[in-house]
């Protein structure tokens, strides 16, 4: 029997959407139509793959296990066509990419405009999220790269560091703190900090943190959200911790305080990850290569919005309490 592969994708679709009307939506054909090649792709095989109900889509085993062939074939067959499309030196090809929220708040923007115009035959799709859920979808092949905090490890993927981010403390104006002084953490008087939720790389490194005393903070609010976040400390007295890769957008306001951490030593370490069985494609390598670029000279950039801050004083801060 012929390999249908139009067939094949209505029913990956289908299956990853759990809907007719979406994985319709999705594959951009009537639902009728899609409907009808499932059926046929059911007859063909002699098996049943589906099972329609009023309550919706639901698998059978037999779909379950013609869906990990599907979704196999489906990678190699994309993976054999951008390989040809890196072979003729042309950057072009779909690429799929997961991004922790802190990047997306900071550097993206600017990295994502410039790599559009300079590769205008590349499609990009971006997916905001958590370290772990993002590095799950590379594992399941829902993305083809992430990059982020790295989660638990994962042997299906293979791991690159890419920076050392350091936190900074973000207060606001209320706080009355000195702008730009480098500043421990246990020195801070009636500390009171937004931390995200627990299932956040950065989060657990808090706690660790918050169990030894080195950090000491009077009241606790946990906040899902950078911009929510940053809104709430702007308009109040409280403080968060973040990288300063997520800050590039707010040095410029009146109305928060930016303080380096001299101690305890605070960093987010950022990772690009990918399938093991599937090496980046020309055009993922190359928005790697341009990410990277953006967020090394982060440090620099902030030296040239605020006189007063240089990335020696945290040394220098840290070195004179020990």
């Amino acid at each position: 029997m012929a390999i249908d592969l139009k067939k094949i994708r209505y029913f990956v679709a289908v299956f990853e959407e759990g809907s007719f009307t979406r994985a319709a939506r999705r594959e951009n054909v009537v639902q009728p139509a899609l409907s009808v090649q499932i059926t046929q792709l059911e007859r063909e095989l002699t098996v049943k793959l589906l099972e329609r109900s009023a309550q919706g889509i639901r698998p059978t085993l037999a779909g379950e296990r013609y869906y990990r062939f599907c979704t196999d074939l489906l990678r190699s067959l994309d993976a054999a066509t951008q390989e040809m499309r890196d072979l003729s030196g042309r950057v072009t090809g779909l690429v799929r990419i997961g991004v922790m929220p802190s990047i997306c708040h900071g550097p993206l923007v600017s990295v994502l405009d410039r790599y559009l115009t300079l590769y205008p035959g590349v499609e990009l799709r971006l997916m905001e999220g958590f370290s772990g859920t993002i590095a799950e979808a590379v594992a399941n092949g829902q993305l083809d790269l992430a990059v982020c905090n790295r989660p638990v490890p994962n042997t299906k993927l293979t791991y690159r560091h890419l920076v050392s981010d350091r936190l900074i403390l973000i207060s606001g104006a209320a706080k009355t703190l000195p702008r730009w002084k480098p500043i421990r953490l246990d020195a801070v008087p009636d500390l009171k900090l937004v931390l995200p939720f627990p299932i956040h790389a950065q989060r657990r490194l808090l706690d660790e943190h918050m169990t030894t005393g080195a950090i000491a903070p009077a009241r606790i609010l946990e906040i899902d959200g950078i911009s929510a976040s940053l809104n709430f400390v702007r308009a109040s007295d409280w403080s968060i911790l973040l990288p300063t890769i997520a800050i590039m957008n707010e040095v410029r306001s009146r109305n928060l305080v930016f303080n380096p951490v001299a101690h305890p030593v605070l960093a987010s370490e950022i990772y690009e990850m990918h399938p093991s069985d599937a090496p980046l494609t020309l055009p993922a390598q190359r928005f790697v290569e341009m990410l990277q670029e953006g967020l090394a000279r982060i440090p620099d950039r902030l030296g040239k919005l605020d006189r007063t801050y240089r990335p020696t004083d945290i040394a220098i801060a840290h070195s004179e309490k020990r």
